[in-house]
């Protein structure tokens, strides 16, 4: 049930309290994630173990097994991002890659037969690193190999250097594992605008193919030939063993991850850039829509109800923002047009968007 209370109080200005079913502590990543850019940065001359305290994060957030809330998480890494002064955090950081942070996943990548079964693995178990704030999905289009990023961030400024870290991560993780340095994807794609002409000319030295922004979703494209590419791995049994140990950190991850936090995640994901459909979850998690809309009855919710609550969780964020219209607000949130996105927040709340913001800031 979505609900949103606001307490008035006999003052001129009201008291606004907001209770959320759903904040962003429902996500989270793991160690690992953190490690690879506490660890990056420290090699960068950044203070990065008193910049996570500042987060509220500790030493015990860097074991890879630690689950670290999603909001503390982004804290840290804006933090990061910030102290690092030219403008290339991701960047600086994906050229890092420390195999012994990834532990089970990089023991299944170099026992591999290939390299695309590699990437397949990194894309199954990336849960082990990502938590619930990430998702990789790796396809054949019929002509390419397709290895899609996308992730539950909603501040442009991290996206940007999670996505460059990622994208040039996996670009490096090729040649380590292959012991090839002249393998390259055939293309990289980001959603984001480049920095600079500068910073788009660096990834492209770094990466060794084209690189192009403002597309609609983050991904790495790649040849057959890179698909199907031998790697001398560490044999089967290796590989065996490897499986084992990642899909029981898989099991031990999913039973903390309720059907809920799932279905919550690929809504929040589709919200970034169109309309979330019951269908497309449906299918991401390889259930029917029927199936969905059952284990939804069974929580005591519906799939409009959980689409209206994280509505409205962005709508108070962004409205809490004020470099964002409200009109900004309502394209964002998806809306047809304002007055659509007026009723409904005044339908959740009991107040226009506008009173909402008057309320909050006075004005």
């Amino acid at each position: 049930m979505v609900y949103l209370n606001f307490i008035l109080s006999n003052t001129v200005q009201p008291y606004v309290q907001l209770n959320y079913v759903m904040t962003q502590n429902d996500q989270y990543v793991t160690g690992i994630a953190l490690s690879q850019f506490v660890y990056g940065a420290q090699s960068l001359g950044i203070d990065s173990h008193h910049i996570i305290n500042q987060a509220g994060l500790s030493q015990e957030h860097l074991k890879p097994s630690a689950r670290v809330p999603g909001q503390k998480y982004e804290m840290a890494l804006l933090k990061l991002i910030l102290a690092h002064k030219n403008g290339n955090f991701g960047v600086d950081i994906g050229q890092q890659i420390i195999p012994p942070l990834y532990g089970v996943l990089m023991s299944l990548a170099l026992s591999s037969n290939s390299l695309g079964e590699a990437l397949g693995y990194f894309a199954r178990y990336q849960a082990i690193a990502t938590g619930n704030c990430g998702e990789v999905e790796y396809s054949f289009d019929g002509q390419n190999y397709i290895y899609v990023i996308a992730m539950t961030h909603q501040n442009p400024l991290i996206r940007r250097h999670v996505s460059e870290c990622v994208m040039i991560m996996f670009c490096n993780l090729l040649r380590l594992i292959s012991a090839r340095q002249d393998l390259a994807p055939t293309e990289l794609w980001f959603e984001h605008a480049p920095a600079s002409e500068s910073t788009k000319k660096h990834i492209e030295s770094i990466v060794k193919c084209p690189v192009f922004f403002e597309k609609e979703d983050t991904r790495m494209i790649l040849s057959d030939k890179i698909h199907h590419f031998h790697i001398l791995g560490h044999g089967e049994d290796m590989l065996r063993i490897a499986e084992k140990q990642a899909n029981d950190q898989l099991e031990i991850i999913n039973k903390k991850l309720s059907v809920i936090e799932k279905i919550k995640w690929h809504i929040l994901e589709l919200m970034q850039s169109s309309q979330p459909r019951r269908e497309t979850v449906a299918k991401r998690l390889l259930i029917s829509p029927r199936t969905l809309d059952r284990r939804l009855e069974q929580a005591d919710t519906s799939w409009q109800e959980l689409v209206d609550e994280l509505r409205l969780q962005l709508a108070v964020g962004y409205l809490s923002d004020c470099l964002y219209t409200i009109n900004d607000v309502s394209q964002k949130l998806g809306f047809s047009e304002i007055r659509a996105f007026q009723r409904k927040f005044k339908t959740w709340t009991g107040f226009t968007p506008s009173e909402y913001r008057k309320n909050l800031f006075g004005y």
